[in-house]
């Protein structure tokens, strides 16, 4: 039989602290799992050979959290918290997984569709079985609105930090980070302390994710300032004032929302890979074109 022909593929973190690639056949499909840590972190496995695999920058630099069953070594950055890739030791030999959507140059939408016609992994069913923490506070509807909308709670993996959030059911939602838009007063987080925040270049927004196990939780944008808005078209400005009453949330991390059914969630995909300006690794990670501003205090 003939060997399928080597195709090199280089990914890294948002902030390129850490760059890698992979010397691998042409990537044509992906595995997902439903595992509490893989769902939470929307995981698009590859298992290449460890031999495949090479770190061009930041061995070493990767934050590394265990899941309970301990099988699993999760490696994520402790700077922007993208979760890269995961290794483990069975039977006496190292197995690695690559995080596909860490890839630069690769289209994971081609090989992801939402309902995926692939069943995932079911590393659900592996005990120990997963328990997600309640949320410590009271219920944050008042009693007019316990019958319109619902309660979702959720957490990162290791709960450390736990969010609840009063919403209508949840029917749609935007793919990336799989995301919803409540209003801020309609959040509760507890454990906030817990939280890194990164930044994109731009600075119109924190991503926010637990520092020890590396789950993105939420995102909340950033008021720049008068001395960077005042020339700003009023559209602009009045969109600004109506971003910042929002806390952004990853649906991933809520308990009952099982974003891979179409039948329970609609997903909206938004590509924002194109809208200037633009990503480059070069600038190691930064969005270039961008001057620097100082937020007013």
């Amino acid at each position: 039989m003939a060997t399928a022909p080597l195709k090199t593929y280089r990914g890294n973190c948002h902030c390129a602290a850490f760059k890698f690639s992979l010397h691998v056949p042409e990537i044509s499909s992906a595995q997902t799992c439903n595992c509490s840590i893989c769902s939470k972190k929307g995981y698009l496995w590859l298992y290449p050979p460890t031999e495949a695999f090479a770190i061009e920058r930041g061995d070493g630099s990767l934050t590394e959290y265990h899941s309970a069953n301990k099988t699993f070594t999760h490696k994520f950055c402790p700077t922007c918290g993208t979760p890269v890739m995961a290794v483990a030791v069975i039977n006496g030999s190292e197995m690695m997984a690559i995080n596909l959507r860490t890839l630069r140059d690769f289209d994971v939408w081609a090989i992801d569709p939402y309902p995926n016609p692939n069943p995932p992994m079911d590393g659900a069913a592996h005990l120990p079985v997963y328990v997600p923490p309640k949320f410590p506070g009271p219920d944050i509807r008042n009693e007019a609105e316990k019958g319109e909308l619902e309660l979702y709670t959720g957490n990162c993996h290791c709960g450390a930090v736990i969010v609840a959030v009063k919403s209508k059911p949840i029917s749609e939602i935007h793919n990336g980070n799989i995301l919803m838009y409540p209003q801020t007063t309609e959040v509760a987080i507890h454990g906030s302390e817990h939280l890194s925040s990164y930044m994109f270049a731009r600075r119109e927004s924190e991503h926010q994710f637990c520092r020890i196990c590396g789950v993105s939780v939420c995102i909340k944008a950033v008021d720049p300032g008068e001395k960077v808005t005042k020339d700003w078209p009023s559209e602009k400005q009045d969109d600004l004032k109506e971003t910042l009453k929002t806390t952004t949330i990853n649906v991933r991390i809520l308990q009952g929302v099982d974003v891979r059914d179409a039948k329970d969630v609609k997903i909206e995909r938004c590509d924002m890979s194109s809208v200037p300006p633009l990503y480059t690794v070069e600038a190691g990670g930064n969005i270039v074109g961008i001057e620097d501003w100082q937020m007013e205090e």
